[in-house]
């Protein structure tokens, strides 16, 4: 229960902060200095990955948003090519698309790097007027890996069992991001 609470509250703040405009820069927030290990070339690198998704996710481009994940992306048994399927349903379901992203920790390793996140994706029904969570997570780990000099998400791990509801329908936090 404290989680609902933690996520309806937290999720209600974003959108206070970030209003109802998205614009076609991913909203993210670094950790501080002593949670990453990262070099500002890198932490430059990171931010310009979640921007370049964010324009992808703005015009719904499921082919370029697809370029963002790894081939052997997995995810509790989700492959790219479901993940693909899943990005659809949202584009048909949703308008306004953006994501929020707060990271408290970025932990890296040669060509892999681990983030500790908290954020949404929110959109704006086909049968509504106002922005809604289409996904929320909280401090949900997200691992990306180089591959060919690109940052790629390779897959992701809440660090407790949580589900979320979306539109009416109860289902387990995944990782989009």
């Amino acid at each position: 229960m404290k989680l609902k609470a933690l996520t309806a509250v937290l999720l209600a703040s974003l959108m206070l902060y970030f209003g109802d405009v998205a614009g076609t820069a991913a909203d993210i927030q670094l950790p501080k200095p002593d949670r990453t290990n990262a070099d500002q070339a890198t932490l430059d690198e990171f931010a310009a990955f979640y921007d370049g998704m964010e324009q992808a996710l703005e015009a719904e481009d499921i082919d370029r948003i697809m370029t963002f994940y790894a081939d052997d992306y997995l995810h509790h048994g989700i492959t790219k090519k479901q993940l693909r399927f899943m990005w659809l349903e949202i584009f048909g379901e949703f308008e306004d698309l953006y994501s929020v992203h707060v990271f408290s920790r970025i932990d890296v390793h040669g060509s892999d790097a681990i983030f500790a996140c908290t954020g949404a994706l929110l959109g704006v029904p086909n049968d509504g007027k106002e922005y809604e969570a289409v996904d929320q997570w909280v401090n949900q780990n997200h691992w990306l890996t180089k591959v060919d000099g690109k940052w790629k998400i390779i897959g992701g791990a809440a660090k407790e069992a949580a589900t979320a509801t979306r539109r009416g329908r109860m289902m387990e936090l995944h990782s989009l991001f």
